[in-house]
């Protein structure tokens, strides 16, 4: 099983993107200049790959946690 402090981690990141996404868009109806398009190329756009990546990563970290564990787990029965 899946280091749960990094998939809580990684739960609450997703959450929060998709929070912030959806409130992005309930700007769009009072703010909807060259600013806010600006905004959103600069900053938020670049948001989406960086979190997915992060999330892929923070998978891999929880299998390589859960193999440390497992390790020592048998390490530890052998002494």
């Amino acid at each position: 099983m899946a280091n749960a402090n990094v998939v809580a981690g990684t739960n609450r990141l997703r959450h929060a993107i998709k929070a912030l996404q959806d409130n992005w868009v309930l700007t769009e109806a009072t703010w909807n200049d060259s600013v806010r398009q600006r905004f959103e190329e600069r900053y938020l756009a670049p948001l989406d790959p960086a979190v997915g990546a992060a999330v892929i990563g923070m998978h891999k970290l929880a299998e390589v946690l859960d193999q440390v564990r497992r390790d020592c787990t048998d390490r530890s029965e052998k002494l």
